[in-house]
């Protein structure tokens, strides 16, 4: 089903060879300087002067923006290797409007005036960067894997011009690394690091190294850039997965005391817990990067470049789990309480026969590897008054995920106490009799594999001219066209090897092994450890105490569970088992065939775009209006499930989709003041596609109870019309505030929805994603400034700030808290979020502090039970410090999430569901520059 790239690439050799006339080397040299006054920001505007030091970095981000045309904010490095943060999602959470998330600690996401992660378009030196989500469940890109010393400059670009490629809601994020051109005097520079987690307690090392020169009086430049680190990236989290209300049977098991949820006997059902569990997450993680450009600029109509970069990360996982089935149990009323809101502060359970308890030592191992790079091949031509422009690009993103899980089972555990009035509503567990450092009581053990690949590619070919006319106030005419050919896959297959002295049957993608419980105690006793490090070591959990270490299964155990079994887990193999073969009556299979699909998308996109500077006005104003015109068609494959009374059938098919959007943007300057008092505003419209797993094709349906579910591969884009108004004030050579009001109207909303679907001559009531009529309005305030105190007595002058403030308010969502009835938030909006640093610089020495804060936001409007899921407010501080030995070397000291920030994950104010904490990260070493 998945085209290799190899026959991918024999398949496109006919467009590479006429392209390749035009594109002997890059459309554009991207530079960090700022454009001229009037300029859109283009990767290709200017070349840039490398500027060192916090107030040179904040000098050439402020000249960027005030230069632009565009809506945009800029983060610039402060030196060859040397940005201001140790990630590049963490730095593009100091930019107004932008807020993100984490894994294990470290910046992942990005959301952009609050557009989810996935609605946003990410470029890396004008390539399209690729998502790297497990599942394909969205597009948004990680920038975990990314070097920041591979970077020069970071654009997030708020209002869209014409000759920019669509996908971005809220904005587009320009990755921009450096080039050979930046300097034409030959450099060598490098860092050399450690990385201490007080979390893992671990010292880490990190290696980069970047290197650049040119050629043949100075018309051929090469860069080369690499890096290497060993990270231990541990996170503890204490989390409910849900809470729940349960009422009595009048007959049956539901009528068994201790079923019910009304616990003090009011009539009032209330809330307990469902599956509380401790999660200590580790995963050690190398990284590799490598970066090159080769340029040539034989004059100075010409430009040229060939660039790729790459980045891989390999994370070997370790995560341990303690988690209990709470709601399997039976309450003991009479050592169980109340507190606020209907919901158990205190709660104790026990088992029985019919209702045996269950408590789960489960450890997620294996391995997850992300793979992805970028390359471009382009060229510019000037000619008089015209400038031709062409390049070839090629993205490709893959996960490889071998889950691999070691489940050992205590099913009737004969009491539990599960404790909520700590100062953090956290569980605090307790096993009366019950000894969780040893197999005691286990009864069954699960090796399971599920191994997973997504791979995603793109190849797009652009042609651009722009024509510069003798005409004062119309300075370029632009048009151009370029087509992208985009295909995600994912193959999944799943095998379980099963222990059991319950009597457990096989079944779907479980085999089933009897084994006496006894067997099953030792191969824990044997082969699991317990964690060294005790849960949640940093951070606040609320209590002292507690169950800090349990049973902590390794790899040794995963393979005495095989061995004892006298299976290995082939997921090629024939699966005995029912209904799992592709078509019935053959060999069964233990491929997840409703999880293995691919989707198409070929993309043709046309423009064009004036750019004009009305110079002799009153107040000068300039500005661009253009139109894109987009057509996608969309091409899913996958399987469908049939089922026909017991028989199931797996049967391939395709189904094609597709739309055509006209996307007009304008983007205005005024010059009030020059070079000083800057005003603007900016409308377009813009898109961003749907999901890649909404669109795969996967149905399936039930012919007795005629009913089913699919993908949509003829899901149109969410779509938005986009407004800003700002102005900008530049007083002081490296101080300006500004103020900018946008307003986003979001339409074409994704929602799963049942209709009546006729299937070869019969109807079925089938669901399926479709976009809905709703629309979201959200309407914002961006403030934003620095401000050198360069005006003071040394050595106060070497003092300076800079800060920003965004509020922003939604309209229109219609997910209802299923508690309260009331409307819900937009998901991934904080209405607050502020962002404030302090700096100090002089020759020798700098150092910088940051704090940064969002407000409470919607996670999901139905989770688990389908109870809206939100991320309380978040606020974490980060430190740095350097000084210059000489000329060539520079000590460093920096310092991430400095107070242990705990991030608490809630449906209500008093049913939280996680307390996360990934503890303080602490960078420290040298760098040079030759």
């Amino acid at each position: 089903m998945k085209t290799t790239i190899s026959a991918h690439l024999r398949s496109s050799a006919s467009r590479l060879a006429v392209a390749a006339v035009l594109l002997s080397a890059p459309a554009i040299a991207y530079a960090q300087a700022a454009p001229a006054a009037g300029q859109t920001v283009e990767p290709d505007a200017v070349e840039e002067i490398v500027v060192t030091g916090i107030r040179a970095s904040l000098r050439s981000a402020m000249d960027v923006k005030r230069n632009s045309l565009q809506v945009v904010d800029t983060i610039s490095a402060e030196d060859i290797g040397d940005f201001p943060d140790k990630n590049l999602s963490e730095a593009l959470q100091r930019v107004t409007g932008v807020q993100i998330s984490r894994q294990d600690g470290e910046g992942r996401g990005v959301s952009i005036r609050g557009a989810d992660p996935s609605l946003n378009r990410v470029e890396i030196n004008g390539s399209s960067a690729l998502s790297l989500t497990v599942g394909g469940g969205d597009r948004a890109v990680d920038f975990r894997d990314i070097p920041v010393e591979f970077v020069s400059r970071l654009d997030v670009v708020k209002s869209p011009t014409a000759d920019m490629a669509e996908g971005g809601i809220g904005g587009t994020v320009r990755v921009i690394t450096r080039r050979p051109f930046d300097s034409k005097k030959p450099f060598v520079a490098g860092s050399v690091q450690g990385v201490y987690s007080n979390l893992a307690k671990e010292y880490d090392p990190k290696l980069a190294l970047i290197g650049s020169r040119t050629f043949f009086d100075d018309t051929v430049g090469v860069l080369l850039s690499g890096t290497w680190e060993n990270r231990h990236l541990n996170s503890n989290n204490a989390r409910t997965t849900g809470w729940i209300r349960r009422a009595a049977t009048a007959t049956g098991a539901g009528a068994t005391p201790g079923r019910s949820t009304d616990v003090n006997g009011d009539g009032t059902l209330d809330w307990i817990p469902e599956i509380p569990r401790l999660i200590i997450d580790r995963r050690e993680t190398e990284r590799k990067a490598l970066s090159g450009v080769l340029e040539w600029r034989p004059n100075d109509s010409f430009k040229a470049y060939l660039d790729a970069t790459y980045a891989t990360a390999k994370e070997e996982v370790n995560s341990s789990f303690l988690q209990l089935g709470a709601s399997g149990g039976l309450i003991d009323y009479s050592k169980t309480t109340l507190g606020a809101d209907n919901t158990v502060n205190h709660i104790e359970l026990t088992s029985s026969a019919a209702f045996p308890m269950d408590l789960a030592y489960r450890n997620i191992l294996g391995d997850l590897e992300r793979t992805q790079y970028t390359t471009a091949l382009g060229g510019e031509w000037k000619v008089g008054q015209w400038v031709f422009d062409a390049r070839l690009d090629y993205s490709n993103a893959e996960v490889q995920n071998n889950e691999i899980n070691s489940t050992a089972t205590v099913f009737g555990v004969p009491r539990a106490v599960v404790d909520y009035t700590g100062g953090q509503r956290a569980p605090n567990f307790s096993f009366p009799g019950l000894d969780v450092t040893t197999g005691q009581g286990v009864n069954r053990i699960d090796a399971l594999f599920n191994p997973r690949n997504n791979t995603s590619e793109e190849t797009a070919q652009q042609f651009n001219i722009t024509y510069k006319p003798n005409i004062p106030w119309l300075t370029s005419i632009k048009a151009g066209a370029q087509a992208r050919q985009f295909e995600t896959d994912q193959i999944l297959y799943q095998r379980t090897t099963r222990l059991t002295c319950r009597g457990d049957a096989s079944s779907g993608a479980i085999i089933a092994v009897a084994a006496p419980c006894s067997t099953l105690e030792s191969i824990v006793n044997i082969n699991s450890v317990v964690n060294s490090i005790p849960f949640f070591k940093t951070g606040d959990l609320g209590y002292s105490g507690g169950i800090r270490q349990w049973n902590d299964n390794t790899m040794a155990t995963y393979a005495a569970t095989l061995a004892t079994a006298g299976l290995v887990n082939d997921v090629y193999a024939v699966n005995p088992n029912a209904n799992t073969a592709q078509t019935a009556g053959g060999p069964g299979s233990f491929q997840a065939f409703l999880d293995t699909w691919s989707v198409e998308e070929k993309t043709k996109s046309g423009y064009v775009q004036a750019n004009f500077d009305f110079s002799e006005l009153p107040v000068r104003v300039s500005g661009s209006v253009g139109v894109r015109v987009v057509d996608t068609q969309t091409t899913s494959t996958g399987y469908n499930r049939v089922q026909s009374g017991s028989t199931v059938n797996f049967v391939q098919a395709s189904q094609d989709g597709g739309y055509t959007k006209t996307l007009p943007s304008l983007n205005l300057r005024f010059e009030l003041i020059p070079n000083t008092l800057i005003g603007r505003a900016a409308a377009s419209k813009v898109m961003a596609r749907a999901a890649p797993a909404q669109l795969a094709l996967r149905r399936s349906i039930d012919v007795v109870g005629l009913t089913g579910s699919r993908g949509n591969p003829d899901l149109q884009p969410f779509e938005a019309n986009a407004y800003d108004a700002g102005l900008e004030w530049y007083f002081a050579k490296d101080s300006f505030i500004s103020a900018t009001y946008f307003r986003k109207e979001i339409s074409s909303f994704i929602i799963n929805q049942a209709s009546a679907e006729v299937i070869d001559g019969t109807t079925y009531n089938i669901t399926r994603p479709v976009n809905g009529t709703d629309a979201v309005t959200i309407n914002g305030l961006e403030i934003g400034g620095q401000y050198a105190f360069d005006f003071l007595p040394a050595p106060f002058d070497g003092f300076g700030v800079l800060a920003n403030y965004t509020y922003q308010k939604d309209k229109g969502f219609k997910g209802t808290n299923l508690l309260t009835g009331e409307i819900l938030p937009f998901p991934g909006l904080s209405r607050k979020s502020y962002n404030v640093s302090l700096y100090y610089e002089n020759d020798k020495f700098s150092a910088r502090a940051s704090y940064n804060w969002r407000d409470q936001w919607l996670i999901t409007a139905a989770g688990r039970g389908s109870l809206p899921e939100f991320n309380e407010a978040y606020g974490s501080l980060d430190a740095s410090a350097s000084y210059n030995i000489n000329d060539n070397f520079t000590v460093f000291l920096e310092g991430v999430n400095l107070t242990d920030e705990v991030r608490i994950e809630n449906n209500n104010a008093v049913r939280r569901i996680g307390n996360e904490t990934f503890g303080s990260r602490v960078f420290f070493g040298v760098r040079a520059k030759f």
